[in-house]
């Protein structure tokens, strides 16, 4: 089994079910999971994502990937939450903090609602390969192209966003392995140092973004894109 950018090969239901429907289930799923409030509700919800996982053969590694890089983000969601959500028979008091277990609750569901839907959405990437879903996403929005909304252009972001996002991961790795090989890591030193080799770091992943996007825009041009035309399709595609 292997793995180009978000997608990873390998021959399962959800990898040959429509991208299409798959966006509308991904809809439905991620609604489900909000309005999920009980914890019975939340351990069902985490089920059939565990489910899904394992009938998508992705395997956990590459479905928690994106979840193990926001444990931070998450723990900090959970702590606010905890010591900031309610005053009402504090566990601990310090000044305007208090530890509740009302908070903590809280916390808790905003941290397993946040992951399950973190998790569904690197299901949709590693069994959808981005032209499938710029085509799942024009389907979807196709009874909008009637009423004169841009479709193509919507579908064309979505396919551009997801096949951008992970070679900028790429390169920022890799500019971040360049960079402790020079002058150490980004982690390294104390709070200010770390803050200036983010910096460091951010401006050539910016001046990426834009060269790629301008290669991007190029190449389309090159291969008769109109995007403020009817049609943003290429012109081979057209052809009837």
């Amino acid at each position: 089994m292997r793995s180009a950018g978000g997608y990873v090969w390998a021959d399962s239901p959800l990898h040959r079910a429509p991208a299409a429907a798959k966006l509308a289930g991904l809809v439905a799923a991620v609604a489900l999971v909000v309005l999920a409030s009980s914890p019975l509700e939340l351990a069902l919800a985490a089920t059939g994502v565990a489910a899904l996982v394992a009938v998508s053969c992705v395997g956990w590694h590459a479905a928690l990937r994106a979840l193990w890089g926001l444990r931070w983000f998450l723990l900090v969601v959970l702590c606010m939450n905890a010591l900031f959500f309610s005053a009402s028979d504090p566990l601990l008091s310090l000044g305007p903090v208090h530890l509740t277990l009302a908070g903590a609750a809280q916390g808790a569901r905003v941290v397993v609602r946040t992951a399950l839907v973190v998790v569904l959405g690197t299901l949709l990437t590693a069994t959808t390969r981005p032209q499938q879903l710029t085509s799942g996403v024009r389907e979807l929005l196709r009874p909008l192209a009637r009423l004169g909304v841009p479709t193509e252009v919507a579908a064309l972001a979505v396919g551009v966003t997801v096949q951008f996002v992970p070679t900028l991961l790429r390169e920022s790795r890799q500019l971040m392995r360049a960079q402790a090989l020079r002058c150490g890591g980004v982690r390294s030193g104390g709070i200010m140092r770390r803050a200036v080799s983010y910096v460091r770091l951010l401006v050539p992943v910016f001046v990426s973004a834009f060269r790629r996007a301008d290669e991007l825009s190029i190449a389309m041009e090159a291969r008769g894109y109109r995007i403020g035309g009817r049609d943003a399709r290429p012109e081979r595609e057209r052809r009837p």
